[in-house]
């Protein structure tokens, strides 16, 4: 879904700053709500409803705040 950062070799990301807010991310999405690559991000509000993998994720060492998001798994068990 959302994928901020170039890649984890590209140092010059260290300064990005972003803010994630107010989304739905419904039913079927998989991950990368966002994956966040480096610098810091803010993911604030936000509503995450049955995801499958994974919800916020990060690599290179990113800061992630996240604050006053829902997060609703499924009941589905899938193996």
């Amino acid at each position: 879904v959302m994928l901020l950062g170039h890649n984890d070799d590209y140092t010059q990301d260290v300064n990005m700053q972003v803010t994630i807010a107010f989304n739905h991310f419904g039913e079927g999405l998989v991950q990368r709500m966002p994956r966040c690559r480096h610098g810091y991000f803010h993911v604030v509000n936000n509503d995450y409803t049955h995801w499958e993998m994974y919800a916020i994720g990060g690599s290179a060492n990113p800061t992630i705040n996240s604050q006053g998001n829902r997060f609703l798994a499924s009941n589905d068990h899938k193996e």
